[in-house]
């Protein structure tokens, strides 16, 4: 498991996918990560399925700062132009969070968040929590 705290590059990329098992939804982002608290930034790709998916399209935003908890996911592919060898590395996110502690003004504010910018918890998330 890895746990990244970053802040969003663009809005996220939503789809809905249908399949015959019904339909799912994906989204991706990237997230700049800063590295050892300097200027440099990694920017890693994170996926979300299913409610993390919903919840990633209703509620982040470009810069707004999270916390991903997921999988690390490498792979690798022949790239047709060149046929190099191209390596990916991006993050299979289990849990999306709010860093922030108030909405800074780059993203919509979640709703019945309170003054100190803490949201209440959107209908359909409270099982997933860890905690209650």
């Amino acid at each position: 498991m890895v746990v990244l705290v970053g802040r969003l590059t663009r809005d996220p990329s939503y789809n809905e996918v249908q399949s015959e098992n019904g339909s799912h939804h994906i989204v991706s982002f990237y997230l700049a990560v800063p590295r050892n608290y300097g200027r440099e930034v990694n920017y890693i790709k994170v996926t979300a399925f299913g409610k993390q998916a919903d919840f990633a399209r209703e509620y982040l935003r470009k810069g707004k700062r999270i916390a991903v908890a997921g999988e690390l996911m490498t792979g690798s592919y022949k790239d047709k132009e060149t046929g190099k060898t191209v390596y990916t590395t991006e993050v299979t996110a289990n849990r999306l969070e709010f860093a922030d502690g108030k909405d800074n003004g780059n993203s919509r504010q979640a709703p019945d968040s309170d003054a100190d910018g803490f949201s209440s918890v959107p209908d359909g998330y409270a099982d997933e929590l860890p905690f209650r």
